[in-house]
C-alpha cells in the first residue's frame, strides 16, 4: 500500500469564515488551480483507488483534476483538518501574548508541546493523521490512497514517521501542493519514507 498525502494547493487572501469550521475556510486561488492542474502529471503512472480530504473546501478543489482523472469521487474525513489553534485564530499577537501568557510563550520557544486555548494539542493533532492511517490501511489492504491535508497536519505526521517529538514539526516546511509519499511495510509494521514534499512545477 502507498498513501501519497498532500498539502492543499495556494488559497485565497481574505476573511472566508466558515460557521461549521473552526479555521478560515478559503477557496483556491488562481495560482493555487495551475498548481492542482500539475499533479495530475505526478499520477499519470499511478494507480490510484482511494482519495480523502478535509473538511475545508481548498482540499478538494485541490484534488478536483485528479479524482476526474480516475474517476473517483474523493470523501471528507477531519481526521484530516488542520491543527486546531482555536482562539489564536482570532486574535492578534499581542492579543494572546496579553491572554495566554503560557501559551505563547510555549508557541515562541517551540521546545514544549502545549493546548491551543479552546483547540488541540500537537499530539492530539498527530493521533487524528495516526489513526486515520492506520484505519485506512486495514480497510484498502493493497489499494493506493490519496489524502490532501494541510501543512501543520502534515508536519506532525513526520515527527511520528521519523520517531521524533512532535514539538520537532516547526522544524518542517509543506510547500503548497507539496506531495509525500509513504508506503507500509507488513514485514516490519512501520511505514517507509518515499518522498517528501516533492512539488510539480
Amino acid at each position: 500500500m502507498t498513501f501519497y498525502i498532500i498539502r492543499h494547493a495556494d488559497k485565497e487572501k481574505g476573511d472566508f469564515t466558515n460557521p461549521h469550521l473552526p479555521l478560515q475556510d478559503p477557496p483556491i486561488s488562481q495560482a493555487g488551480e495551475e498548481q492542482a492542474r500539475n499533479l495530475q502529471r505526478f499520477f499519470t503512472e499511478r494507480e490510484i483507488a482511494h482519495i480523502y480530504i478535509s473538511a475545508y473546501q481548498r482540499t478538494g478543489q485541490t484534488i478536483a483534476f485528479v479524482a476526474e482523472q480516475f474517476g473517483l469521487t474523493p470523501v471528507i474525513d477531519q481526521r484530516l483538518n488542520e491543527i486546531n489553534i482555536g482562539l489564536f485564530a482570532l486574535a492578534t499577537d499581542d492579543e494572546i501574548r496579553e491572554k495566554f501568557p503560557a501559551e505563547w510563550q510555549a508557541y515562541r520557544e517551540r521546545k514544549s508541546d502545549f493546548h491551543f486555548p479552546e483547540g488541540e494539542s500537537g499530539a492530539e493533532a498527530q493521533q487524528r493523521i495516526v489513526q486515520f492511517l492506520g484505519e485506512k490501511r486495514q480497510a484498502h489492504g493493497d489499494e493506493n490512497v490519496i489524502a490532501v491535508s494541510h501543512d501543520g497536519l502534515i508536519r506532525t505526521l513526520m515527527c511520528h514517521l521519523m520517531g521524533i517529538p512532535v514539538t520537532s514539526r516547526w522544524n518542517f516546511y509543506v510547500d503548497y501542493c507539496g506531495i509525500t509519499e509513504i508506503t507500509y511495510q507488513p514485514e516490519y509494521e512501520e511505514w517507509k519514507l518515499i518522498r517528501f514534499n516533492q512539488t510539480c512545477a
